[in-house]
């Protein structure tokens, strides 16, 4: 497990130690990131910081729906998100545990977006004076990032229109049809969640925060809005695709068919006289002709041109 400790010391600076005694009792912000914590530590933080361990576990070892908990009694804020990290587009959970002077973070492994966050803090690029203001902008980065995942994927669709569909690359477009079906199905499982968490924490006014915090959660919650949108257009798109390979093999199905037809069309009149002139009876005058096979060779021919052209009239040729 690893421990890192961030806290704004008097010169408002951000501060990072592994060693708790080293932080300062009179530090005002103080963020402590926990990854993949072991039972006894698990226990040390719980009692510490007076955490429920099952949201400990849930950051951890369970892939439970995104949550958003508020306990006025503590005056204390529980929010269980996920964050995705890698290009298997697989579900990170990762909690955040919020109180007036502590934020603390429990994941399994390590994430980009604590990188950014803890980055952009040292480096005095964002305007953070309260855990609040802390923990929505781990939210904000978190959502961004996002866009990584689904830009990828946007633009993986929108490359299909320059590719045509035929008998040489069909098989290959529809593999990476179905490839990127999947991948939108894991992106939506993650995104669509988030985003209705963030919903009804904004319709019912959950969180009790500042104008300036409230804008940046509205602001979260559309941006998660307009990824789901993404997402849906990318799968409709998609499903336009599966439709016009459907149509595509249809027709050239039909076309086979209409071929096979057309020959077994013309073939029937010749099997018919094959046949007749090949009966075993006795007494059949025209076998005994001298010019019965020529005859027979032509009046195929005739027929089988025959029923060419009248094919080529109605256009089924």
């Amino acid at each position: 497990m690893t421990i890192t400790i961030h806290y704004k010391n008097d010169q408002q600076q951000c501060v990072s130690t592994t060693n708790w005694e080293n932080v300062p009792s009179a530090a005002l912000l103080k963020w402590m990131d926990v990854v993949n914590p072991t039972a006894e530590e698990k226990k040390l933080i719980t009692e510490r910081f007076a955490l429920i361990e099952r949201h400990i576990e849930e950051s951890v070892y369970l892939m439970s729906r995104p949550k958003f908990i508020l306990n006025e009694q503590q005056q204390s804020t529980y929010v269980l998100l996920h964050a995705i990290d890698d290009h298997n587009f697989s579900a990170h959970p990762m909690s955040i545990h919020v109180n007036k002077q502590w934020m603390i973070t429990i994941h399994r492994t390590e994430l980009d977006a604590i990188n950014q966050l803890q980055n952009a803090w040292q480096q005095q690029q964002l305007d953070i004076k309260s855990t609040d203001d802390l923990a929505l902008q781990l939210i904000d980065i978190i959502t961004k990032n996002y866009f990584r995942f689904i830009d990828e994927v946007e633009d993986r669709v929108f490359s299909f229109e320059n590719q045509n569909v035929d008998r040489t690359n069909n098989k290959k477009l529809m593999d990476d049809v179905y490839d990127i079906r999947s991948e939108i199905i894991k992106l939506k499982r993650v995104l669509i969640p988030m985003e209705q968490l963030l919903a009804q924490v904004v319709d019912e006014d959950m969180y009790t925060i500042a104008q300036q915090q409230r804008w940046l959660f509205k602001h979260i919650h559309s941006r998660l809005q307009h990824q789901r949108d993404t997402l849906i257009s990318c799968e409709q798109i998609t499903d336009d695709i599966k439709d016009n390979n459907e149509s595509y093999r249809s027709n050239r199905i039909n076309r086979v068919m209409n071929v096979l037809t057309i020959i077994s069309s013309i073939f029937f009149p010749l099997s018919f006289l094959t046949g007749w002139y090949g009966m075993n009876f006795k007494y059949m005058p025209e076998l005994n002709w001298h010019y019965s096979y020529f005859a027979f060779i032509g009046i195929s021919l005739i027929v089988t041109i025959t029923l060419i052209l009248f094919f080529k009239k109605k256009d089924w040729l």
